[in-house]
């Protein structure tokens, strides 16, 4: 997993901190009339000891800047983009 620069558009994703104990799920749903998204969540998630996000914690609505601020900072922070969907079939 590597460290993810320059985002463009939403954040989109899954990143895990560097201790490997939360991992946060950023993502958005469009609303049916519009074409820009509005409804932006923010999960976050306890990984069990397999390394599955498996124990939720929060949610948190957010704008788009929020979102991406979110991101940034934990980036800036060591977080990583981490694939549940590979994690959830392994």
């Amino acid at each position: 997993m590597k460290k993810v620069e320059n985002l463009e558009g939403p954040p989109i994703g899954w990143l895990i901190d560097p201790h490997h104990k939360w991992v946060i799920h950023f993502d958005f749903k469009k609303v049916s009339n519009e074409q820009i998204p509005t409804d932006f969540t923010i999960d976050m998630w306890g990984v069990v000891p397999n390394g599955k996000p498996m124990k939720f914690k929060s949610r948190r609505k957010a704008t788009e800047q929020d979102s991406i601020k979110t991101w940034n900072q934990l980036i800036a922070s060591n977080w990583i983009r981490f694939d549940a969907e590979k994690e959830k079939t392994a």
